[in-house]
């Protein structure tokens, strides 16, 4: 009797085994305490299409299928929100949902369309295309004839010019419309607007340009057209974008560390970079002069190529350096001693760092940030308020 009780408890153990790794994929699971968060709530609020694949790890086909999901994730993630739900665990929603075949892969719209399930062959471009159906698009058509009106109506709105020999819109384009809604302005324009492609000189295709009404030249986009540097390079413009206008100051131009991925902190970039980011732990390189070491910036990089994924699913790592030689105030209280060495700071009401303990390689650093995601690293406490910066005169 007690062989068979252990049987079935380590069965139930092997079924409830998640299919994706929350610490390396970027499928979000869902569940019963976040369900109605993620899917029900973001079809009320928002213009996204959320696709969920609800599964139990005996159903025979998720596990093989997975990989291909997460694979479709990496690509897609940004345009569609992607999920997953484990019925062996989340058992309530999934019976709420009556999903009752497994696997079942879900499109949730925006309210007030329907969610409606996949049907057919087991395929990501079947499940794609059906949830390309329900994107939602703020792209405008653009010709000679409303192009100034495109570029002078909401002057303080920079706008976003797609550039394509191509018909339709893509998919990539609809998506970056949807997720910069009401701070960016797109448009596209055929290769048939002769007079438009000789105005800004689009000699190739497809191009993209970022317009702003206070700026001679167009920004140029030069990177992938895929939506993660997209969604990048026009974040840069959208975060210092000022309603209203602004100095110079607020240019995207004079705001190099935006585009860095790790900059140097100082007065003018600590609000930026960190220290007004929501969930954000500043990872702090002090440096004994302006110039870090080129090796450690670049450890810095790979660590945040690896927690990029983590965005929005709690803490987030933001990496930077510091030159505590001439910031001594911030030296003192990070407690440099000349060496370099790496702090993590968590700049939120309860302010408080943590020193990281050993060298200062990529798996070492790996796994003080681990400790901190688990809560096992031990924090030092800062009071009320951080130390000052030394003024940087404009």
């Amino acid at each position: 009797m007690k062989v068979s009780i252990l049987v079935v408890m380590l069965l139930s153990c092997a079924f409830a085994k998640q299919l994706y790794d929350v610490k390396k994929s970027y499928v979000t699971p869902v569940n019963e305490i976040n369900f109605e968060k993620q899917i029900n709530k973001i079809r009320q609020t928002t213009k996204y299409v959320t696709i969920v694949h609800f599964y139990k790890y005996s159903d025979g086909e998720s596990r093989s299928f997975a990989p291909k999901y997460d694979e479709f994730t990496n690509e897609y993630k940004g345009i569609f929100r992607i999920a997953s739900c484990d019925c062996d665990e989340a058992e309530k929603i999934c019976q709420k949902e009556s999903v009752s075949k497994f696997p079942t892969f879900r499109v949730y719209p925006p309210y007030p369309v329907p969610a409606i399930d996949f049907e057919g062959p087991l395929e990501i471009d079947g499940i794609l295309k059906l949830a390309t159906k329900y994107i939602h698009n703020n792209v405008i058509e653009i010709t000679e004839a409303n192009i100034n009106t495109f570029i002078n109506e909401n002057p303080t709105v920079p706008k976003v010019l797609l550039f394509s020999e191509k018909k339709g819109f893509p998919l990539v384009y609809k998506g970056l419309s949807v997720e910069f809604e009401k701070k960016l302005s797109f448009g596209i324009v055929r290769a048939s607007e002769k007079a438009l492609l000789d105005r800004y000189s689009i000699k190739s295709f497809p191009k993209l340009l970022l317009v702003k009404t206070n700026e001679k030249k167009p920004f140029p986009y030069t990177g992938e057209y895929k939506f993660k540097p997209m969604f990048d390079f026009l974040n840069v413009h959208s975060e210092v974008f000022v309603p209203g206008g602004g100095s110079s100051a607020d240019s995207a131009a004079t705001k190099e560390w935006m585009m860095q991925v790790v900059p140097q902190l100082h007065q003018r970039s600590a609000n930026d970079i960190c220290l007004k980011v929501e969930s954000a732990i500043c990872v702090i390189l002090l440096n004994n002069g302006d110039k870090p070491d080129n090796g450690l910036v670049d450890e810095l990089k790979k660590l945040n190529q690896q927690y990029e994924r983590h965005i929005n699913r709690g803490t987030v790592f933001k990496f930077m350096w510091l030159d505590a030689k001439t910031e001594s105030k911030w030296g003192q209280t990070l407690e440099f001693q000349g060496e370099p060495k790496i702090v993590l700071l968590n700049p939120s009401k309860r302010k408080r760092f943590a020193v990281h303990e050993g060298e200062m390689t990529f798996e070492a650093l790996q796994r003080t940030l681990e400790k901190l995601i688990s809560g096992d690293l031990k924090f030092k406490n800062l009071g009320e308020s951080l130390p000052d910066f030394v003024k940087i005169d404009l």
